[in-house]
């Protein structure tokens, strides 16, 4: 090892070894913010004693302190609870550590928004609330070498994520509705395109094949988020006289619910219903919903935690995958 690698010292090691604050040592070396002089002194004094070199962003990378969080742009899906906990929780860790949040909405196709926050210089990482497959914005800030972190899974294993162990979960919730004496089950899905929902469909089929149950393709549909396609599969099914719609998240949950009460349909003496997300959203139905309950705003703040650790040089895991609870509720009785 060269005599240059063995003297890289990270933010945080820097930090640890004079009892202060990381953000006190950043501000120090990025100029930026307000650090007293003796402390700064301090700080610098340590280094050079030491003839450590700080291993902080590129050489000619201007800090800005600004971190962006891209939200979905289609329809009103950024209003969902899912991303507004995970914006709250984000801004929750970064704020008192002096940073400011930037909050875009990006459409699958389109990450215009990112590319002129990046070629402006105005944020010095990301966080992707949601995974989708190929990514133009993941594969555009690999090339642009801006760190980030995706809050959910990704099919690349350079790539730093915080997600929740959707398969085992959703495939433990499937389970237990099939030894209930389920069979007939029909799965509402979100886009498929999505990561999370892939992690899901894999769970349900898995807990079928457990069992030894074949798939009737014809009981799951796609899109389901809209509730004109919701509506459409519900009637469907209420025809096929099934036992139990499994909603992938509480926003498809909240449609099927809604469309039920409409149609004068009891839950659960009519039809069962289960949802693989759970929210206040959920709340609303007059019957309690059974479903797959994990920490939204755990899922932020370790994504931030992540985050931070790469823009101050720190080694981190390259995948946090956080636990579940399954919580059987009335709908499913």
């Amino acid at each position: 090892m060269s005599n240059e690698a063995s003297n890289k010292i990270s933010v945080k090691e820097i930090a640890s070894e004079l009892g202060i604050s990381t953000t006190t040592v950043s501000r120090t070396l990025s100029g930026k913010g307000r650090v007293g002089e003796d402390t700064k002194k301090r700080i610098l004094d340590f280094i050079r004693a030491n003839d450590y070199q700080p291993n902080i962003r590129q050489k000619g990378f201007k800090q800005t302190r600004n971190i962006c969080v891209t939200l979905p742009g289609e329809k009103d899906f950024a209003e969902l609870p899912f991303f507004s906990k995970i914006l709250l929780s984000i801004y929750d860790y970064f704020e008192p550590r002096d940073y400011n949040i930037i909050p875009i909405k990006l459409k699958a196709g389109d990450i215009n928004p990112l590319i002129k926050l990046v070629e402006n210089q105005k944020i010095d990482g990301v966080i992707f609330t949601r995974s989708i497959q190929e990514s133009k914005g993941v594969r555009y800030l690999q090339q642009q070498g801006v760190p980030f972190v995706i809050v959910g899974s990704f099919d690349d294993k350079s790539v730093w994520q915080v997600d929740v162990d959707q398969e085992n979960g959703c495939r433990e919730l499937t389970s237990i509705l099939i030894k209930k004496g389920m069979r007939r089950i029909a799965l509402f899905c979100a886009d498929r395109t999505h990561e999370v929902t892939k992690s899901r469909y894999k769970g349900f089929v898995k807990a079928f094949r457990e069992n030894d149950i074949p798939i009737d393709q014809n009981l799951i549909f796609d899109e389901a988020g809209y509730e004109i396609v919701a509506d459409k599969a519900v009637e469907d099914m209420l025809k096929e006289q099934i036992e139990c719609i499994v909603c992938m998240d509480d926003n498809i949950c909240l449609n099927v619910v809604n469309k039920l009460r409409r149609e004068k349909v009891n839950i659960p003496g009519d039809i069962r219903v289960a949802s693989f997300y759970n929210s206040w959203l959920l709340n609303s139905s007059e019957t309690p919903i059974t479903c797959l309950d994990f920490n939204v705003s755990e899922m932020g703040t370790e994504a931030s935690k992540m985050l931070l650790d790469i823009l101050e040089g720190d080694t981190t895991p390259k995948k946090v995958l956080l636990g579940y609870q399954v919580i059987l509720k009335q709908s499913t009785k």
